[in-house]
């Protein structure tokens, strides 16, 4: 995280000669104040004039978050090589990149790269040629060029968000509806087109009567969309159709994050209303009853802090990368 720091002038002489002399009119309250705002305005000109005020750059920590989940996800997805070719992108365009939601990676050109990658330990471990380099780049979605003339390559990092983005909400779907609920979802969400119930229930081969109520509960529960289709013939047919919105389902997903954060929240704070006696006791008098009650508060926060940073990260890469 990089801080913007600030000069700032003080020049009060005159000022503070013109507060005095206008003071007999001002009322008991308001001079107080002016008197204590003098003091530190004297204190801060016998430091010297010239005072460095610093403020968080939010935008460059973002844009920090975001490489880390960007390359924690292709070591997840490819491995070691990959995510350090990319860390070395990131890292050699950070000074250049202006956006938090760039689509692509500012251009850089095979040479920049592997010397950049050459700069880590880690770099100099698990790439040793510009071949190895060429192949990560492969890995991350990079044409290779047929004539290495002006070889330069740009990471699709929008794409890498978005898998990032399938792999946490199918994570939600095996958790909370099970196994075959994931595999339906999965395939929903790979075709991104509407499927028929019967050839999703071949394709993910899930029993047809199993395949109709695990789709009709993803639906319910808004992580699906439908479509009926009436066929008029020498019989009349109707057929339901299914698809994965993601535009809808993403605003979904992130008010359902919202909703858990803030009871997570509450349920934090209820524990801790709930002990307070206990947390204003010194440590070494909780022993016996109290110590058994200190130490349930304790492993209580830590799944809820740990399950509220979990969920922190996955509410940033919906709503700010």
């Amino acid at each position: 995280m990089e801080s913007i720091r600030f000069f700032v002038e003080t020049n009060i002489g005159t000022d503070v000669s013109e507060q005095k002399s206008e003071e007999k009119s001002i009322q008991v309250g308001e001079k107080r104040k002016n008197d204590s705002m003098e003091s530190n305005m004297e204190a801060l000109a016998s430091n010297g004039k010239k005072e460095v005020l610093w403020r968080v750059n939010f935008e460059e920590f973002i844009k920090h978050l975001r490489d880390k989940a960007c390359i924690a996800n292709v070591r997840a997805q490819f491995d070691g090589g990959a995510a350090v070719v990319l860390s070395a992108i990131l890292e050699a365009t950070r000074g250049v990149e202006t956006k938090v939601k760039a689509e692509k990676s500012v251009p850089l050109s095979v040479n920049t790269i592997f010397e950049e990658v050459m700069k880590s330990d880690e770099g100099r471990r698990t790439i040793s040629t510009l071949e190895s380099v060429r192949a990560s780049l492969g890995q991350l979605g990079c044409q290779l060029p047929i004539i290495e003339i002006d070889e330069t390559y740009s990471i699709d990092l929008k794409r890498i968000i978005e898998i990032a983005q399938d792999d946490e909400v199918e994570s939600i779907v095996l958790k909370r509806y099970g196994r075959e609920a994931y595999r339906i979802f999965r395939l929903l969400s790979e075709a991104g087109r509407l499927l028929e119930t019967d050839k999703i229930s071949d394709k993910t081969f899930v029993e047809k009567k199993e395949t109709a109520k695990i789709l009709y509960r993803l639906w319910k529960d808004d992580y699906l969309h439908m479509e009926k289709v009436v066929t008029y013939g020498a019989k009349q047919l109707q057929f339901l159709l299914w698809k994965v919105n993601k535009q809808s389902l993403w605003k979904h997903v992130l008010d359902e994050m919202y909703h858990a954060a803030l009871n997570l929240r509450l349920r934090i704070a209820y524990e801790q209303e709930k002990e307070k006696e206990i947390l204003q006791i010194p440590r070494e008098k909780l022993v016996g009853e109290l110590g058994k009650r200190y130490k349930r508060l304790r492993k209580i926060r830590i799944v809820l802090e740990s399950s509220l940073m979990k969920l922190d990260d996955a509410l940033m890469l919906f709503h700010d990368f």
